[in-house]
């Protein structure tokens, strides 16, 4: 139906422009041979105007073709008459610039008619235009039918109402349009072809002519997505209510539990100082007795000449000194993991422990650099058993160095001497409660206080080339700080 239209329009203008032809060189040999030659030449405006607009790329050959028989004709009927050849050439000159000028323009029209309805036809957005007046459609490109569901051609001059439905938004979208002459991002209800509803969202501009030029975009599964959405907000939000209410109520619970824990923990505590002050008083009144029987086993000494007596009051000496040294270790022991553990500078640390120390002839380097770590308040007690060991069981330590390296699995703090090494066979038995060559407990408190923060210990040294202690600190326990 289009093409037959498109087809008729076409042969219509063709016969326009024929017969305006026909018409101008009629006109031309009729004034002629009449005597007439002022008005002629004006016909042949006619002819170019209607060819250069539906032809505008043909147009120069065009002016230039019926440019010369205007001429020719007027040579050919004017009996050579001169004055009549040169105004005839003057004209000649006219029709041909005219024609150059126009096809210029026209063809510059043309093109920008192609790319307007290139852009019309090819727009991934539905574009209709209707009159405001009547609420007809005028135009309408091919995606906006297929939104529709149907072929352009059958809405062409169809009233609006066939497809839009009535509803509130409509008739705020007339209002605003003849108001303000456009309007910005509307939701209007179309009705498709099949008798489905959709939604689309609609901006429109009111043009010259009460044209309005309409831009459509189908948000109809967009709005079904949202209503599913706001659906499952509204179920979240209700399930979320629920659960808040049933965390509520749980932590009522758990805030009475917490405040009967506290008291618990009040309590423990309390029953804790108790106990922590009657085992120091009794630690010291047993020290105190321990003290007093040394003291009597060694007058005792002093006084009896019999080897068998004196080699039991020897034992009796020796039972009683391993006793005070456990009351020690308990009183050392009970003070592990009391406080929280802090970040504590390594190498202000060390100094602290050394200081308390007698190095002899011994020197000690403190290589750490500019490290803290994350340990129990008792880590000065930790380097303090370490040098403390090296001095008294190194026997030729001339030299102890703390150093610190780090590692893909986190940080080794190395205590090395230049004594005579750990066998072999004991280097696991030193950090446990028994030494291997004296009954003491450093090493095993050093072991205990480090694992506070997960921090381990060994001995990694060769034996005979000194002693090397290993403090293996995992990442997250030590940070690096700036001098100073």
């Amino acid at each position: 139906m289009i093409e037959s239209g498109a087809l008729r329009y076409h042969i219509f203008w063709i016969t326009t422009i024929v017969l305006s032809i026909i018409v101008a060189i009629s006109s031309t040999i009729f004034s002629l041979t009449h005597g007439i030659y002022e008005v002629f030449p004006f016909l042949y405006f006619l002819p170019l105007i209607l060819f250069i607009n539906f032809y505008p790329s043909r147009g120069v050959f065009f002016s230039l073709g019926i440019s010369t028989v205007f001429l020719l004709l007027v040579y050919f009927f004017s009996n050579f008459n001169t004055d009549l050849i040169a105004v005839s050439t003057a004209w000649y000159v006219i029709f041909v610039t005219i024609g150059f000028v126009m096809s210029s323009f026209a063809e510059g029209f043309k093109a920008e008619e192609r790319k307007y309805r290139e852009i019309f036809e090819n727009s991934q957005a539905g574009i209709f235009t209707f009159d405001i007046t009547t609420l007809r459609i005028k135009e309408m490109n091919g995606k906006c039918a297929q939104l529709l569901g149907y072929e352009r051609h059958e809405l062409i001059n169809k009233e609006l109402s066939h497809i839009l439905l009535e509803s509130v938004e409509k008739d705020s979208f007339f209002t605003r349009i003849q108001k303000n002459s456009e309007v910005g991002d509307i939701e209007l209800i179309f009705q498709t072809r099949e008798g489905m509803v959709r939604q689309f969202l609609v901006s429109a501009s009111l043009s010259a002519g009460n044209t309005v030029i309409c831009s459509a975009i189908d948000i109809t599964e967009r709005k079904l997505a949202e209503q599913v959405i706001q659906k499952a907000r509204e179920d979240l939000e209700r399930k979320v209510k629920e659960r808040s209410e049933e965390l509520m109520r749980a932590n009522d619970g758990l805030k009475a539990e917490i405040l009967e824990r506290k008291r618990f923990e009040a309590t423990l505590q309390l029953a804790n100082r108790k106990l922590n002050t009657l085992s120091s008083i009794t630690r010291h009144d047993i020290l105190n007795q321990l003290t007093v029987i040394v003291m009597y086993v060694s007058l005792a000494e002093e006084r009896v000449n019999d080897p068998e007596l004196l080699e039991h009051l020897k034992k009796i000496e020796q039972s009683t000194q391993v006793i005070q040294k456990q009351i020690q270790f308990a009183r050392d022991y009970q003070d592990i993991g009391i406080n929280a553990p802090q970040w504590q500078n390594v190498k202000r640390t060390i100094m602290s422990a050394i200081a308390g120390l007698d190095l002899g002839s011994a020197l000690v380097e403190n290589d750490v650099g500019f490290l803290e770590i994350y340990g129990d308040l008792l880590l000065e007690r930790v380097f303090y058993n370490i040098v403390d060991n090296a001095l008294r069981h190194g026997q030729t330590v001339t030299k102890i160095r703390f150093s610190a390296q780090e590692t893909q699995e986190g940080l080794i703090i190395f205590c090395e001497d230049d004594g005579v090494g750990v066998p072999a066979r004991v280097k696991e038995g030193i950090f446990k409660r028994e030494y291997y060559r004296n009954t003491g407990y450093g090493l095993f408190l050093a072991a205990e206080i480090l694992s506070i923060t997960g921090i381990t210990t060994g001995e990694t040294g060769e034996p005979g080339s000194g002693a090397r202690f290993e403090i293996r600190v995992p990442k997250g326990t030590y940070r690096f700080i700036k001098n100073g």
